[in-house]
């Protein structure tokens, strides 16, 4: 009987300790490879990412998905109204380097750049209604986007510090940018006449930059997202635990 509950004292004490410590390396911030350090702890997180992380709350992201976001563009009679259903990106979790830019002060910057060479693939079903060049849009069809030679996805993070080293950092706030090396589109039936629906697709991959600045109002649905993965581990985990140095 004493052997059992020496056992389940012993499984509990693991169990605590596994839950309630960060799964990669706690970098210090007194020493000069801080930030090498803070980059290769940030993308060993993200390539776990691939499935859940019950340790920090975290979700998968590669999958990521969102279920419905609305988008429009211009007005009624010249524009789209547009609807965008089970959007699902893959890729995310696949980074080939990621660089950490810390700056200290009572409201931390933290400035994050994630690259990647692989693709990152967009899909959704796509609803929209609307015009354009005064031809008609009435369709719910598929939409495709890729990221073909990858790209970088930079996140700005503003913290606010804690007063003191075992209190929690507070996230004021999160900007997304995505930096696409090139983007290849593919919407189906756009038109009721696939040349037209054909021509579409081939314009909007030849100007591809110009086609993703007038998607990038869709980039900041991802805002939500990366803010989210930040603030429940700064709320769950005392400042000294995620970082070292503090005091």
């Amino acid at each position: 009987m004493k052997t059992i509950i020496l056992s389940i004292c012993v499984l509990t004490v693991l169990s605590f300790s596994y839950c309630t410590h960060l799964p990669f390396k706690k970098c210090n911030i007194k020493r000069p490879n801080f930030e090498k350090c803070l980059s290769h702890a940030i993308q060993d997180v993200i390539t776990q990412l691939d499935k859940p992380i019950p340790a920090m709350s975290l979700p998968s992201m590669d999958p990521w998905k969102l279920e419905t976001l609305n988008l429009d563009i211009g007005n009624a009679s010249e524009g789209l109204q547009q609807i965008w259903r089970n959007v699902t990106v893959r890729g995310f979790s696949k980074p080939t380097a990621t660089d950490a830019r810390w700056t200290p002060g009572s409201v931390i910057t933290l400035d994050l750049a994630v690259s990647y060479d692989c693709a990152i693939v967009f899909t959704t079903e796509y609803e929209a209604h609307g015009a354009v060049l005064l031809l008609p849009v009435d369709v719910v069809t598929s939409f495709r986007c890729d990221f073909v030679k990858g790209g970088k996805i930079k996140v700005t993070y503003k913290i606010q510090k804690p007063k003191k080293a075992n209190g929690h950092f507070k996230l004021i706030s999160t900007k997304v940018v995505f930096e696409p090396k090139k983007v290849k589109f593919n919407v189906s039936e756009f038109f009721e006449n696939q040349s037209l629906t054909a021509a579409l697709n081939s314009e909007m991959n030849k100007n591809w930059e110009g086609s993703w600045n007038v998607l990038s109002a869709f980039v900041g649905v991802y805002d939500p997202f990366f803010d989210a993965l930040l603030r429940g581990v700064l709320e769950k985990f005392p400042a000294d635990q995620i970082v070292g140095g503090l005091d």
